[in-house]
């Protein structure tokens, strides 16, 4: 049993490897996320690399971003020709994605400020989709430190490249029309209920056991170590990161836990709370509505006069 089990291993790892260097059309990963974030990801890519227009400011986050980084307004609100900027948020958590963003990105494009989206806490695990958008040497350069998800990010990663090569070569899908808008904001008009924010800001002041040292080394290497390779690739692009602090509403927290690690590669902008802490700002605990973006963004469009956004 023991000969078969290695005789089969033997003989699968070749077919397995060979799936993960057959060519696979880059557009086509975004594609096929077309049941995710609301179409974001096909947009993401044509914007990157089937929009004329530049991306000169460039931000970095989950929904949190998507709905409260208003992209064509802080534009306007700049009023120099020369500068363009872009809201590249995506759906839900995961530092290691943004790495694998960024490169993409720069096949096309050359931003010269990068704002990463921090919450109160980093969180601790791989994004959803990371599988799916890395290159291969991604996949398997991924840091092993404490990664819960690098066995399933692996096999997912392998069941999609199978999914694109069935579609590349054997059912072929019918070409996807190019999308075709300049900036990435999605917002809500409508407010949560008082009732409701007041029960979740009651919740985040119940007292919550904290990470002993050890504990929060162990959790926080895996995000750490994104981080850091983020930081490089802007190094050697000449790209300034600078991370932009939007925590949940109700949040007891001035400033993100991570705040040194954070600081080692940028500026860190941490917005008026009051912005924050106003019920008729937010569409539920999580995002702001359009009002909320509204004033964060203008408050953004300020800091970057300031970050003299034309160097």
């Amino acid at each position: 049993m023991k000969r078969l089990f290695f005789n089969i291993l033997f003989f699968l790892l070749p077919l397995i490897f060979l799936i993960y260097f057959i060519p696979v059309e880059r557009r086509q990963r975004f594609i096929q996320l077309k049941e995710d974030c609301s179409c974001q990801g096909i947009w993401l890519f044509d914007r990157m690399h089937h929009n004329e227009n530049p991306a000169d400011v460039v931000f970095f986050g989950s929904s949190h971003t998507i709905n409260g980084i208003m992209d064509e307004f802080i534009e306007k609100q700049l009023n120099i020709p020369s500068v363009h900027v872009v809201n590249f948020g995506y759906c839900r958590y995961g530092v290691n994605i943004y790495p694998v963003l960024l490169k993409e990105i720069l096949r096309s494009k050359k931003p010269k400020i990068l704002f990463l989206e921090v919450r109160e806490d980093e969180d601790r695990y791989s994004h959803p989709v990371f599988p799916y958008i890395a290159d291969v040497r991604d996949i398997f350069m991924a840091t092993p430190f404490f990664n819960r998800d690098l066995v399933r990010d692996y096999f997912d990663s392998f069941l999609y490249r199978l999914q694109l090569l069935k579609v590349q070569y054997i059912k072929k899908d019918s070409m996807v029309p190019f999308r075709t808008g300049n900036f990435g904001f999605m917002g809500s008009k409508d407010t949560a209920s008082k009732a409701f924010l007041e029960k979740v800001r009651l919740e985040h002041e119940r007292p919550k056991p904290a990470l002993t040292a050890l504990e929060r080394y162990f959790y926080m290497t895996y995000p750490r170590t994104y981080l850091k390779k983020l930081s490089e690739i802007c190094t050697e692009n000449n790209i300034r990161l600078t991370f932009l602090y939007i925590p949940e509403y109700g949040s007891r927290q001035k400033e993100p836990l991570e705040m040194m690690t954070y600081r080692k590669y940028g500026v860190v902008l941490i917005p008026p709370h009051e912005i924050f802490e106003d019920p008729e700002n937010w569409f539920d605990e999580n995002h702001l509505n359009q009002a909320g973006a509204r004033k964060l963004s203008a408050w953004l469009a300020k800091q970057l006069m300031k970050l003299n956004v034309t160097r």
